[in-house]
């Protein structure tokens, strides 16, 4: 039997795929007429499936494992993935966790809509209604979590092999794992690896790393020269495609929402931060340096002023709600703004539900700001008390969190900028100052 068959404009389409693409527009528009915009494209080399934004590769014998409502369901995951913008947003990010961290993101979207996806699929309470950056975060940290201290590393095999020596009893299993399980060293690495069963059962404990390339493919990155035209064309296709299904009725409520979070535009936090600490540092023109330029012909002008910029606070939440990937890249930017404004101090404080570690630098110094301290609630209190306290003059304040926890009373009357690391759209609302939501 012929596995492929001809379809015009498009090349050659497995024909179980053009069945059930066929089904899904019949079915459920929104993704049946996204689903037409993918190439096919058949690729042996490929364990499963992946989608990049411009083309779904496949390799037949894994479309051929498949049920019909099985591969309906990769099927609308893959136009999902592409969708929800998975194939631009991924960056320097690893691609096995980010593929990872995108099926955990989508699959409880499709759920929703009574799609069936394989056995093995990710799928975690968790992290419903989570971005994948959020997801990708906390599936790094966990495995950061999993790794063994210094004084937990193996000892050498020399060193163990007076303890190893005993006889192996008939049907005892040499890996040290008395349930059976594999050594970590020899599962998979990478794409095509085994993942934990209770991983994919919806437990969210299995190795990240060790995960990837589960049963329902990869998400690449775009690598054409051409990424933002695509991101803007499917942007527009994801529009029309919600508003077309919700005028023949089936379009759900939770699609709705995400079709109008899918082409939300992403500010980049980093030129709101430096932007804020701009605007917050006094610049005007003045009499008292006058413009030595027009002196000699006899023109007293004013000069663009500068004068010193009081101090620049920094507040991180420190109670392990803001993963380390994030609090290292938001105290890259501290040291960007501190370089750049030349603040009279630098101050860094650490916060849970108190004020846990101090830093403050000088102008002129060259910082290495600390690891973040401290573990806990949150409270958003103490900083601005500490701030008056110690007779803090802040030309700004910068302060990093989830946005859950309980915020001070009254206003104070320095500029305050909220570095949420919760999308806006679920994100507490701050009663004073401006929020710009955080993607690491």
């Amino acid at each position: 039997m012929d596995r492929t068959v001809t379809v015009a404009g498009n090349g050659t389409v497995h024909p179980r795929i053009a069945r059930q693409r066929t089904e899904l527009v019949l079915s459920q528009p929104f993704f049946g007429s996204l689903a037409l915009r993918l190439k096919m494209v058949e690729d042996r080399s490929t364990k499963e499936c992946w989608v990049d934004g411009e083309s779904l590769g496949y390799n037949p014998e894994y479309i051929d494992k498949l049920s019909d409502l099985e591969l309906r369901g990769v099927l609308a995951l893959k136009v999902m993935q592409v969708a929800n913008g998975h194939c631009w947003r991924q960056g320097a990010r690893e691609s096995g966790r980010w593929s990872d961290s995108s099926q955990y993101a989508i699959s409880p979207i499709l759920t929703s809509s009574d799609f069936v996806l394989p056995k093995g699929a990710l799928h975690d309470a968790r992290f419903a209604g989570k971005s994948v950056e959020e997801i990708y975060g906390a599936l790094t940290q966990e495995a950061k979590q999993k790794q063994p201290k210094p004084e937990q590393q193996p000892k050498p095999k020399s060193d163990q092999q007076s303890q190893q020596q005993q006889p192996k009893q008939d049907g005892q299993s040499s890996a040290p794992d008395a349930k059976g399980g594999s050594k970590p060293d020899d599962r998979p690495n990478g794409k095509g690896g085994n993942p934990n069963p209770q991983s994919q059962a919806g437990g969210g404990q299995g190795d990240p790393e060790t995960s990837a390339g589960s049963s329902c493919g990869e998400v690449r990155q775009y690598s054409g020269t051409d990424k933002p035209v695509k991101e803007a064309e499917w942007k527009v296709a994801v529009v029309q495609a919600a508003k077309a299904a919700q005028m023949r009725g089936k379009l759900p409520g939770d699609l709705q929402a995400m079709a109008g979070e899918a082409v939300r535009p992403v500010v980049d936090w980093r030129a709101v931060l430096h932007r804020f600490a701009q605007q917050s540092s006094p610049t005007d023109y003045s009499f008292a340096q006058p413009n030595r330029r027009y002196l000699h012909l006899g023109f007293y002008l004013p000069s663009l002023n500068t004068p010193a910029v009081g101090d620049a606070v920094f507040v991180r939440d420190s109670s392990g709600s803001v993963f380390d990937e994030t609090q290292a890249q938001f105290d890259a930017e501290i040291l960007s703004v501190f370089h750049t404004l030349k603040p009279a101090r630098l101050i860094v404080m650490d916060c849970d539900t108190r004020v846990t570690q101090v830093q403050v630098f000088e102008r002129g110094d060259s910082p290495e700001i600390k690891p973040v301290r401290g573990g806990g609630g949150t409270a958003f209190t103490d900083p601005f008390n500490r701030v008056a306290a110690d007779g803090i003059n802040p030309a700004f304040l910068v302060y990093l969190t989830d946005m859950v926890g309980s915020f001070p009373a009254a206003a104070p009357h320095y500029p305050v900028l909220w570095a949420s690391t919760t999308p806006l759209a679920r994100a507490r609302k701050a009663p004073f100052g401006e929020t710009v939501e955080v993607i690491c």
